[in-house]
């Protein structure tokens, strides 16, 4: 899909810039999903990608809509069973790179910060490994046939 060559989402898609941790663990016509960078998250915490290149939920086409409420119903799942999350936050801002992504964060229970508060806090996984283990996990439960 055309992109703009001065966005990073759209460099990264195109194999201009280096893979996200663990590959792709999703790869659709409208979007595409991987793991946050090791500096930056928590296990288990996804990244969907816009393939097109837009903004944020107004730019957005009904079809990508729809694709987009998929992929959720499924991957909220996947991400609770992989990292024993109580719940997953979800944050799309668009500002740091501006080109549609939503950021889905697993909540344990026993951690103490929540909400806007826990999502702030400085978060960083171990090793690469680590990541590469957790997309593995994530994308298995991912493709599971629903209600298995």
């Amino acid at each position: 899909m055309p992109g703009d060559s001065s966005c990073l989402i759209c460099r990264k898609q195109a194999g201009k810039e280096v893979a996200p941790p663990g590959g792709y663990l999703y790869e659709g016509r409208y979007f595409a999903i991987c793991h946050a960078p090791r500096d930056i998250g928590t296990p288990g915490t996804m990244i969907i990608e816009s393939r097109r290149h837009f903004l944020d939920f107004g730019e957005m086409k009904s079809v990508e809509g729809a694709d987009l409420t998929g992929l959720l119903k499924k991957l909220f799942p996947a991400i609770k069973q992989t990292t024993q999350a109580e719940r997953v936050y979800s944050l799309a801002m668009m500002d740091g790179v501006p080109h549609f992504h939503l950021w889905l964060v697993p909540w344990k229970k026993d951690e103490p910060l929540r909400g806007v508060t826990y999502l702030a806090s400085e978060h960083r996984l171990s090793s690469t490994e680590e990541v590469e283990q957790t997309v593995r996990s994530v994308k298995r439960a991912f493709e599971r046939p629903q209600g298995s």
